[in-house]
């Protein structure tokens, strides 16, 4: 039998492997594999970021709130009032309503009312000389309403204690 050294690998030159020149740009350091540790801390800060806008712009309720709110001129403000769930509204409302400085400069006052459920319902009442009471309803919180602002016009205070006469603007 002949030997055929077309056949014979022994004639060929060895290759030795490197590590190092395991690259695809030739004297560029090897690639390591992003650590899963990483990849997740990026996707949680974005997370993270982007929950937090969605907070703040909840808890400003600047996102939902109408046009007409948001530009009100500022008034004297009346202390704010928190009314337990069930309750009427305290006269302390309409005490600030009917003031001597409220008839000549006008005023507002927050109530935040408590549902059923607890979610608050944010009442903006304004009254200014001569125009009435307007009235300011942030409902944004209230799961089981209509999560909506609305925006009411009353021609004067005895309208809006008998709840006749007010208009939606």
């Amino acid at each position: 039998m002949t030997s055929d050294a077309s056949n014979d690998p022994s004639h060929l030159p060895v290759r030795e492997h490197h590590a190092e020149m395991d690259s695809t740009v030739a004297g560029a350091p090897p690639r390591r594999p992003v650590p899963l540790v990483t990849v997740l801390g990026v996707v949680l800060l974005l997370f993270a970021t982007g929950m937090g806008a969605w907070v703040v712009w909840q808890l400003s309720a600047g996102g939902r709130a109408p046009a007409a709110f948001r530009e009100r001129s500022p008034l004297p403000q009346c202390a704010s009032i928190t009314v337990p769930q069930a309750q009427p509204i305290p006269t302390a409302l309409t005490e600030c309503l009917l003031s001597a400085g409220a008839q000549r400069e006008g005023a507002e006052v927050l109530v935040t009312s408590l549902t059923t459920e607890g979610d608050p319902i944010e009442t903006y009442y304004r009254v200014r000389p001569g125009e009435g009471v307007e009235v300011f309803t942030d409902a944004t919180a209230d799961s089981f309403g209509s999560g909506e602002w609305s925006h009411d016009r009353c021609p004067d205070v005895a309208a809006l204690e008998s709840g006749q006469g007010c208009q939606p603007e």
